[in-house]
């Protein structure tokens, strides 16, 4: 039967408090007996015949399973009301559906929406009955009706959904009256409502400027009418959405806004609920997207670049008009041309590489959600290490599947080659040259297309290292592309920015034999289409895991502020120190929040000695200590290590199926030998440094301490000696290894020392005034190991140190040179005076070089560049006596 409707709009709070009190102590079996039918009323039975077609549909609509969490938590604290940002019976469907689905409060009614052809026949029937009957009503009465009927069920503490009208500035007496039926009733309970803001997303297309008719019909997420939704969620079901945003807690909120109006409290807070879900719409899709040729037309018509352009002119006596062509050439090169379809096609073929040639992903969802949350209020610029070729669209493939919007990708261009430039560049990729040293207008174009996507709001991402790591550890930041990014901040092209430091790492990379084949001094493989075809390969080998860590971003507005002066009051050399240092900490963000494979753990125990055998024990020791030591540092482990001694066997088993090493075990008949041993060849070696490389960062501290300890003659030896060493090392490594300047060195061996303690494998003293470090007798056999991470960096600087006779005679090319280092090393390992195959490496050379030259014990000079690259030619300097001491000093570690 139907409850008697209250005529009049202010009715009086006490009655309607005691009308509430009323409502809630009625047994929920006869409050349906009561209700009035209105066309919102959502049932948890619907009609069979009318539901099951759209079921299929509407289960196909996901929602993270932290939001569910998150809901589930809020439902017990208070009553949920769901806010939609549109009139939609189909939102408000798949809402139902879900919450039915999830377990989830069950919204009853939708407040402006009918909802009757989806109601049970009978209910449907007396609704339709019951809206005869209030046609004789005055609409006011009918209005009204509705109203205290939302109030009631939420009194009840039952969930409802309302609507708000799309836009705070456009009139909407239902989303209006919706709002201020919720302030009104939160006053008359006792527990907090809270607004649950719902994003309903059918797919992830980017919104374009320019409307196409594939978009109408299929393409936008918002504005959208009925029909063109209803088209748009069948034909995206699959990849349709629910984003729960940030809750409003009404009592709260109505606390922090007293001093509001009615009218100006209803308007305010259906701003702040829209708004929350425009910033949940932001960071899926982003901005909309302008075409192309938009986007150039954009950067050219550039104050910047224009004023450029007229100065360059001048100053080369051209013609402004050529200099503005050359200008629009290179912009055809480098811009993306983003196209959504590409994007869907990546999606099903990676899908299916991570669960065919690799085992999965590991991603980590706390700084995923973090970027999301920073997609709201501002650009933000991926900067990643590269260690493969598939890091390119890895990330685009991970945002995509958590709801973030896609980065525009800063790629090579000897990735621009037919067909997979084609693809990349319509995947959000932008190529830029290698080099443009010297073409000052390709330099400002690059420079000013990045500023443009950023002053968009489109999220960037880039490689640090600028190419491929083929060592399997961090290469020395490239600050060609951070720079571009600060400038752009500074020129104001966008009001803040947030650099996001990401690690990429693999279990095992796909590029491993060309990596191997380039350190052993092989010219670098050009990719073309022939080489892609040849990789195809691969696809029947599995390669383990890949982990995806995410950094503490750099908010480069607060970041800046810190700085000792403005940064437009910084001279040449100071911001160039500036980009330097941000690009540092940046690595060094990247080193901390990598992870600590199996592979990779038991490649370093593998090669922390120069034997060509290891037996199971001896071997299992050795990690049991580098473990050990790695959890004192508190570092990322993968998840396979919470069963550690069967993730090292999994491992083991897999280098030995690869025939990376031989497991060789003793026949039944060797009663005294049935111990497993590892066999490893010299030509292996290079195969495991890669993986060993991974992680050798969070080593280096106790390699250095190990080493000056393990080649002592002494058992006891100072402090101070240990330090000298500690210092050298650093000094002798310092273009191989990213350091933690913020960190002392002292501080760093004071760590190490109070560790070797805990292990009980040293004891200090003090004589004199100093302190003087023991190595206790099973001290020495575990430093060994540490020590011998190390040894092969030491070996190939012996090499290059060695390779100097070759200047005596002349000056020499850097490539000429190189040709001559590599078989004097190889002489030099048949002779045995280098003992590791894999210190035959020309990375390791190369940065041995630049040792030398940052020593002053070599100058370099620059030639004219020929076929694109630079010409280095190196001399021997008068520093000979300086060179002396340094060959002595480095050959008592060998």
């Amino acid at each position: 039967m139907s409850k008697k409707t209250p005529t009049d709009a202010h009715q009086d709070e006490d009655s309607l408090r005691e009308s509430l009190e009323a409502y809630k102590k009625t047994p929920p079996d006869n409050r349906q007996q009561e209700d009035e039918y209105y066309s919102g009323c959502i049932y948890a039975r619907q009609d069979f015949w009318r539901f099951r077609p759209a079921k299929a549909y509407l289960s196909r609509v996901s929602i993270a399973d932290e939001e569910v969490a998150a809901l589930k938590k809020l439902a017990g604290e208070g009553v949920i009301v769901y806010a939609i940002k549109q009139r939609s019976k189909l939102n408000s469907l798949i809402i139902a559906e879900i919450a039915g689905r999830k377990g989830l409060p069950m919204p009853v009614y939708s407040h402006g929406v009918n909802m009757s052809f989806w109601q049970p026949l009978s209910k449907m029937l007396k609704f339709y009955w019951s809206s005869f009957l209030r046609r004789f009503r005055r609409d006011q009465v009918t209005r009204q009706g509705k109203l205290e009927f939302l109030k009631k069920k939420v009194a009840g503490q039952e969930s409802i959904i309302i609507h708000l009208g799309e836009s705070e500035f456009i009139e909407s007496r239902s989303a209006q009256d919706a709002i201020a039926s919720l302030i009104s009733l939160q006053s008359n309970v006792s527990f907090p409502i809270f607004i649950v803001p719902v994003l309903v997303a059918y797919g992830r297309r980017r919104e374009k400027e320019d409307e196409s008719l594939f978009n109408i019909l299929f393409g936008q997420m918002e504005h959208t009418g009925t029909l063109r939704r209803l088209v748009t969620f069948i034909r995206y079901s699959k990849q349709a959405f629910v984003i729960p945003a940030e809750p409003i807690n009404l009592t709260e909120y109505l606390s922090t806004t007293k001093n509001l109006t009615k009218d100006e409290l209803i308007h305010e807070l259906r701003g702040e609920l829209i708004d929350r879900i425009e910033e949940e719409k932001t960071a899926v899709v982003g901005p909309a997207l302008k075409s192309r040729d938009e986007l150039i037309g954009m950067v050219m018509h550039d104050p910047n670049l224009n004023r450029f352009m007229d100065e360059f002119a001048q100053k080369t006596k051209r013609d402004r008009l050529s200099v503005a062509k050359e200008a629009r050439r290179y912009l055809f090169e480098i811009a993306a041309d983003y196209q959504e379809t590409f994007i869907e096609i990546w999606l099903k073929a990676l899908t299916w590489l991570w669960n065919t040639v690799y085992d999965g992903l590991s991603v980590d969802s706390e700084g995923l959600a973090k970027i999301r949350n920073l997609s709201k209020k501002m650009p933000f610029v991926i900067i990643s290490c590269h260690r493969s070729h598939i890091d390119y669209l890895l990330l685009s493939y991970i945002f995509y599947k958590n709801n973030i919007q896609l980065p525009f990708i800063a790629a090579g261009n000897n990735l621009s080659f037919f067909p997979l430039g084609y693809i990349f560049r319509r995947s959000g990729a932008f190529f830029l040259r290698r080099s443009f040293r010297g073409n000052e207008i390709y330099g400002e174009v690059f420079a000013k297309y990045m500023a443009t996507l950023l002053h968009e709001g489109l999220p960037l991402e880039f490689f640090i290292e600028g190419g491929r790591s083929r060592t399997g550890k961090m290469v020395m930041p490239k600050y060609g592309l951070l720079s571009m990014i600060i400038q752009a901040y500074q020129d104001k092209y966008c009001e803040n920015l947030a650099a996001v430091p990401v690690y990429i790492g693999y279990d095992r990379v796909i590029e491993e034999r060309s990596y191997l084949n380039e350190l052993a001094g092989a010219p670098k493989v050009q990719e073309n289409t022939v080489e892609i075809i040849k990789t195809t390969k691969i696809l029947r080998k599995r390669y383990g895991r890949v982990y995806i860590n995410i950094g503490e971003p750099i908010i480069m507005k607060d970041y800046l502020a810190a700085q000792e002066k403005p940064m437009d009051q910084m001279t040449l050399d100071e911001r160039q120190s500036l980009y330097r240092k941000i690009g540092y900490e940046v690595v060094l963000e990247i080193d901390k929040v990598s992870v600590v494979t199996p592979f990779s753990l038991v490649a370093s125990g593998l090669l922390s000695h120069d034997r060509r055998g290891i037996s199971h024990d001896e071997l299992n020791g050795i990690l049991g200590e580098f473990y050990e030591y790695l959890s004192t540092r508190q570092v990322k482990f993968a998840a396979t290590f919470a069963h550690r001694d069967r993730a090292i066997i999994d491992a083991l088993n897999i280098f030995d199926s690869t025939d990376i090493i031989s497991k060789v075990e003793a026949d039944e008949e060797e009663e005294e030998m049935q111990e497993i041993v590892y066999s490893l060849t010299d030509a292996k070696r290079l195969n495991l440094e890669y993986y060993k490389n991974n992680i050798l960062h969070f080593f280096i501290p106790i390699c250095f301490v190990a080493t000056s300890m393990v080649n002592n003659h002494e058992d006891t030896m100072s402090l101070a000696k240990i330090m000298g060493d500690y210092k050298f090392l650093k000094w002798l490594l310092w273009n191989e290894f990213i350091f933690d300047e913020t960190r002392d060195d002292v501080e760093e061996v004071n760590d190490v020392l109070a560790y070797l303690h805990s292990r009980s494998m040293i004891v200090t003293t003090e004589r004199d005034g100093d302190v003087w470090v023991e190595i206790k007798s099973r001290g020495g056999a575990k430093l060994r190991p540490f020590a011998g991470l190390i040894h092969n960096y030491l070996e190939s600087c012996w090499i290059v140190i060695r390779s100097l006779v070759y200047l005596k005679k002349k000056p020499l090319p850097q490539r000429e040179w190189l040709t001559k280092i590599r078989p004097l090393g190889d002489r030099m390992f048949r002779t045995g005076e280098v003992l590791r195959a894999e210190a035959l490496s020309q990375a390791n050379y190369l940065n041995a070089l630049k040792f030398m030259e940052d020593a002053e014990l070599i100058i370099s000079q620059t030639g004219e560049e020929k076929g694109g690259k630079r010409e280095i030619t190196y001399s021997l300097t008068d520093n000979r006596a300086q060179l002396e001491v340094l060959r002595r000093r480095l050959f008592k570690f060998l």
